[in-house]
């Protein structure tokens, strides 16, 4: 529980500030940590309950310390039921919820590894949306601020347009296995704030492709819609 607080504590404190105010920042931030203990103590749903079991009868636990299998898996389905309103007024789902599952000679190492495949999944969904949603506007706009070298630089720094804006991912469940060959199996689930890694994308965007003002946000909105 511990260890998870200050996990959470963490992500929250470490969130850019872009042009928001202090006030602005410290309201996101006050209504993070709610959101977060609210899901922290939440009593465990009775689905939740029936994954658990079925987990724990194919030797699934948790690490000692840690939130127990049902409220971990709660915590999951509150994550994937919050929801927020984007900045064309449309109400979207707040964070994206993703799983990945390694195998290593010890937790920690498969721990590592699954959260690092969760990531580097969730960024190979949003590079692959992202160059379709900017060629979508080469070939169908004439006065689109999207032009062929936009995308051939996309290509190339895509990289430190999109990897190095995930590390406020939030692990809400950590479980593990021991396998017959006395390997680890490792499952990490991580929740990303949609709304907060769009404008870190947007901000990486404008920089790395060197485009002013708001030309390329349209295409991250698309990307993002068809990609979660």
């Amino acid at each position: 529980m511990k260890k998870m607080m200050i996990l959470l504590t963490a992500a929250i404190m470490t969130m850019p500030t872009f042009a928001q105010s202090a006030a602005e920042l410290a309201k996101q931030q006050q209504e993070l940590r709610a959101l977060h203990m609210k899901m922290l103590n939440a009593k465990p749903s009775k689905s939740a309950k029936k994954e658990a079991k079925e987990l724990k009868n194919n030797n699934w636990q948790v690490p000692a310390g840690s939130l127990s299998i049902e409220q971990q898996i709660t915590q999951s389905q509150l994550y994937q039921q919050e929801f927020t309103v984007n900045d064309n007024g449309e109400t979207i789902k707040r964070f994206i919820v993703h799983p990945a599952m390694q195998t290593s000679g010890s937790y920690n190492a498969g721990y590592a590894a699954a959260r690092a495949a969760a990531q580097t999944e969730i960024a190979g969904m949003l590079k692959t949306q992202l160059t379709a949603a900017m060629k979508n506007k080469l070939d169908n706009a004439q006065n689109s601020a999207v032009t062929a070298t936009t995308v051939d630089k996309f290509n190339q720094r895509a990289g430190s347009i999109i990897d190095g804006t995930l590390t406020n991912a939030i692990p809400v469940v950590a479980i593990y296995r021991v396998l017959p060959n006395n390997n680890y199996q490792v499952q990490v689930t991580i929740a990303l704030d949609k709304k907060e890694w769009m404008a870190r994308i947007k901000q990486n965007m404008q920089k790395e492709l060197e485009v002013e003002g708001d030309h390329l946000n349209s295409v991250v909105d698309e990307a993002f819609n068809n990609a979660f």
